[in-house]
């Protein structure tokens, strides 16, 4: 299906925010503002991470959890509980409280794997053997930068394993989203006739491939709205709408709940296209709505011009959209420096409230080796991640991440990370994202879907999905000596490949991934759409070739966004599912991902009989460094593929969602 202009100024053409952020989240220690010599008399805040215990045995009580055989299967710790049997040393502890307090500081918390920590400038650049300024993060945050990104540890934090990621705000996560220009003419529900109300017409999904998150409900079949399961031991006939779920999602903005409440009833008409979005006609249910969880202080008011909070807005609409029945909390950060993301996953792990967390952004896994920094390795900031995921897991808390718009080349060359004046001839190379790159995290790549008005004119019935890449034009950076350079190899698509830091987890062996040494990224896939703003038409003209997007509510106005932003809270709603049905959580369920994949592959693969096809493998796609065929199992571009959701949920009996906005698919 073409993608074509909408209406006189919109085409799906995107602003290019994505490209940008990402060259910055590799070198942006080369880009930020700096405000010059921080107050020695200022006050600092910051965690001391330190390293957990009896690994070995953690990794097996890990593994028990999600094994069918195992008497603790499913049987989740406390934090209080992780803390006793798998928290720091306690005499590493009490030995750093010391050490830090004899050194001027205060330690103001303490939390599993982490004390947090408050003192002067002064005493930080004693301790530390470092100078501190001030840097601009982005707009309106002032983060503290040791000189070189680097502190020098005393030697008895050091050989206990201690991580301080606080003074090396040079390591920044992306969205994964890119936001594309406003809809025309939205409409509220009010305004409609009767008469246009009842008269159905064909939606954007089938004419444009635009889509809301009722329309991918019935284009990966969901169950019904409608469909109540009795689970075994239980009288109780559940609605299978992730009632008692709770979603967590990680991002560094609010949201405004009426952008939420549009999504849900709403107008948006392109020409004679109309989307009728009306929830609360056709529910049993409220609206839902998000709790904000500030951490560190949140990072301010909704920005419906930036995009952080386009992707809020996104994770928010997408994951509640596909699981209308669950509670979902926002944790909303100031920042997406790494110091600040641990601090968001730490919370969610002592909070212990959510049950499945979507986080919609990353950073390229090799932007953390002493390749990419001068000979210094911050890989310890990647295994403190990997400790509050394994924790988070252990409680039985699912993570999702998106795996990246940028297909296989989403890093920069070692080279420019540490001389960006050297850029000629520079492209980005291949290279997956963290958090998608740990094992203890289900990284959800994307496609592009196309669907068909079928059985009715305003259906969204599956059609096709293609995983092709588009080229985009060189990235221009503005480098130090106000020239401005550019950098090649520019790919939007669904981002995969292999870790170079994480080892093949027992999950992966379960299919051919590639490799039997690395960690494969993705796991699975949904709809991320393409044909960015930035893409390069004359290398190909993606306006002429099947794409798609998500309708998203920014700031009072729809908008298109595409990227594994929007991948990865669909995911997440579809795993508030599971919560429901399985009435309590699932811990990491990449070992139920890869076990369904072999199952099929075993049925027959796409031969398999129709209730055991729990992927479709039926796409063929390139992401610039790996290719996928139709009938292949896995890929380094889609995982193990996009759902069926009704098989995959063990729901082959339950009528599927139907026609968006009616009592099946509200």
């Amino acid at each position: 299906m073409r993608i074509r202009s909408a209406a006189p100024g919109v085409t799906l053409g995107a602003l290019t925010l994505a490209s940008m952020a990402l060259v910055q989240s590799a070198s942006a220690a080369k880009h930020m503002e700096s405000l010059g010599a921080a107050d020695q008399s200022a006050v600092t805040h910051f965690r001391v991470y330190l390293p957990l215990t009896h690994t070995d045995a953690l990794e097996k009580l890990l593994q028990s959890q999600t094994d069918t055989a195992s008497q603790n299967y499913h049987q989740w710790l406390t934090p209080a509980q992780f803390k006793q049997q798998f928290g720091p040393s306690r005499s590493d502890v009490a030995k750093t409280k010391q050490l830090l307090q004899s050194a001027g500081f205060k330690v103001v918390g303490e939390n599993t794997q982490n004390l947090e920590v408050e003192g002067p400038v002064s005493a930080v650049e004693r301790m530390f053997n470092t100078q501190i300024e001030r840097v601009q993060v982005k707009p309106g945050h002032v983060s503290l930068a040791a000189a070189n990104h680097h502190l020098t540890l005393p030697q008895s934090l050091a050989a206990m394993g201690a991580v301080i990621p606080e003074f090396a705000p040079h390591l920044l996560s992306h969205v994964h989203s890119n936001v594309v220009r406003p809809l025309a003419n939205p409409k509220p529900l009010a305004a409609l006739s009767p008469l246009a109300a009842s008269a159905p017409t064909a939606r954007l999904a089938t004419t444009f491939a635009f889509y809301y998150a009722n329309d991918l409900n019935e284009a990966y079949q969901l169950p019904s709205f409608q469909t109540q399961v009795t689970p075994l031991f239980s009288h109780k006939k559940l609605q299978i709408a992730g009632v008692g779920a709770h979603i967590g999602i990680v991002i560094s903005s609010v949201i405004d709940p009426a952008d939420l409440a549009k999504s849900f009833n709403s107008t948006v008409s392109i020409g004679a296209d109309v989307d009728v979005q009306a929830y609360t006609a056709n529910s049993n249910l409220p609206v839902p709505t998000v709790q904000i969880r500030p951490v560190d202080g949140g990072s301010g008011a909704f920005d419906p011009s930036s995009g952080d909070s386009a992707e809020a807005s996104l994770d928010t609409q997408m994951s509640l959209g596909t699981a209308p029945g669950a509670t979902e909390t926002l944790y909303n950060l100031p920042t997406l420096t790494d110091a600040e993301v641990l601090a968001g996953y730490t919370a969610v792990d002592e909070d212990n409230i959510v049950d499945v967390v979507s986080s919609s952004f990353g950073e390229c896994e090799l932007d953390f080796t002493a390749a990419y920094n001068g000979g210094t390795d911050f890989t310890g900031i990647l295994k403190t991640f990997h400790s509050l995921f394994q924790q988070g897991n252990a409680q039985g808390i699912t993570f999702l991440a998106s795996s990246g718009d940028n297909g296989a080349p989403s890093c920069v060359s070692a080279e420019f990370a540490n001389s960006p004046t050297a850029i000629d001839g520079t492209n980005f190379v291949n290279g997956v994202q963290n958090p998608a790159d740990d094992p203890n995290v289900t990284a959800v790549g994307g496609t592009n879907l196309q669907t068909v008005a079928s059985p009715g004119v305003n259906d969204a019935t599956y059609l096709s999905e293609n995983a092709d890449f588009d080229p985009r034009l060189p990235v221009q950076v503005l480098l130090p000596d106000g020239s401005v350079g550019g950098i090649g190899n520019n790919t939007w698509g669904s981002g995969g490949g292999f870790s170079q830091v994480f080892a093949k987890p027992a999950y992966q062996f379960l299919v051919n991934t590639g490799s039997n040494v690395h960690r494969a990224v993705p796991d699975v896939s949904l709809m991320m759409g393409g044909c960015p703003g930035d893409a390069d038409l004359a290398a190909q003209d993606c306006t002429l070739l099947p794409r798609s997007a998500a309708i998203v509510w920014i700031g009072g106005v729809p908008n298109l966004l595409i990227g594994t932003s929007s991948s990865s809270p669909e995911m997440a709603g579809v795993l508030a599912l599971a919560v429901e049905l399985n009435r309590g959580r699932l811990g990491n369920v990449n070992p139920l991902i890869y076990g369904l994949s072999a199952v099929q592959t075993i049925a027959g693969g796409t031969k398999a009989p129709k209730a055991l096809q729990f992927f479709h493998r039926n796409i063929s796609g390139d992401n610039n460094g790996f290719k996928v065929k139709p009938g292949q199992a896995f890929s380094e571009v889609l995982g193990n593929s996009t759902l069926n959701v009704k098989n995959f949920l063990l729901l082959q009996g339950a009528a599927p969602a139907g026609t968006p906005s009616t009592p099946s698919n509200p």
